[in-house]
């Protein structure tokens, strides 16, 4: 089931909530305003400053996830994503994202007919990592250089295919950025997420964004074990009318939880 409960204060455009808000990380909410899908971080394309900005945590592929920056906002139809790796993109990030009630583990989830979907669905090969607590995941979106692509869960061996871009691709560190429609993602009031970084073929990295226990232990490998993924980052999507308010106040949504 999922509830959702927005607590405004005066905190700009962004809430960092720590280790005490259950595994929540970091909050940001939408500007309203949709970005420029051209592979550069403009100026306020992301929020105020491009303080709508996510961080990670992790080193052992490079920091490639563990070093980035995701930068999220969204418009009155729109998600808008852009991801600045932190070194050679030679690998998977698989954004997990928990977006309306219900959902999949990873010990749910076993689609493995390529790379892609290997990583969207069970991320380090051989191990169910564990997710934040109350965190289902709905979709996933993997960055990769061959791309982006997303895929909504199934619980089971074939995820649905929801859409491709082949716009940035190569494994330079370069800015890319991304699109999809709100609804694609079943996104009304906004969604949780997380991230890990693994190999085409299931080896995984202790990189994650946010930070979390997986990056002390060295890397997941094709190993059984993992110390799985217990933080989350969020973003809030408030009603049309909600915004307008929002923007007036200079107000910024607090924080949503997902159980």
């Amino acid at each position: 089931m999922t509830t959702n409960s927005f607590l405004l204060g005066m905190a700009g455009l962004a809430l960092v909530a720590g280790a005490a808000n259950a595994g929540l990380v970091t909050t940001h909410t939408t500007s309203g305003t949709g970005a420029t899908v051209n592979g550069t971080l403009d100026a306020n394309e992301y929020g105020a400053g491009n303080a709508n900005v996510y961080l990670g945590g992790g080193g052992g592929f490079g920091g490639t996830l563990g070093a980035s920056q995701m930068y999220i906002t969204s418009d009155a139809t729109n998600i808008y994503i852009g991801f600045q790796p932190g070194n050679n993109l030679n690998d998977l990030v698989a954004i997990q994202i928990d977006s309306r009630a219900g959902g999949f583990t990873d010990a749910t989830s076993t689609d493995t007919s390529d790379g892609g979907r290997r990583a969207a669905s069970n991320l380090a090969g051989n191990a169910d990592d564990a997710y934040p607590a109350g965190f289902l995941v709905d979709y996933s979106i993997v960055i990769g250089n061959f791309g982006i692509v997303t895929f909504e869960h199934t619980g089971g061996a074939s995820m649905n295919f929801v859409d491709f871009n082949g716009t940035f691709t190569g494994g330079a560190p370069t800015f890319r950025e991304y699109t999809l429609p709100l609804a694609a993602l079943g996104i009304t009031t906004g969604f949780n997420f997380f991230a890990g970084y693994v190999a085409d073929g299931g080896y995984g990295s202790d990189e994650s964004m946010p930070g979390g226990a997986i990056n002390g232990g060295g890397n997941v490998g094709d190993g059984v074990v993992s110390a799985g993924y217990e933080n989350y980052h969020e973003f809030v999507v408030p009603a049309p009318g909600s915004l307008a308010v929002i923007g007036l106040a200079g107000l910024a949504a607090a924080r949503r939880r997902r159980a």
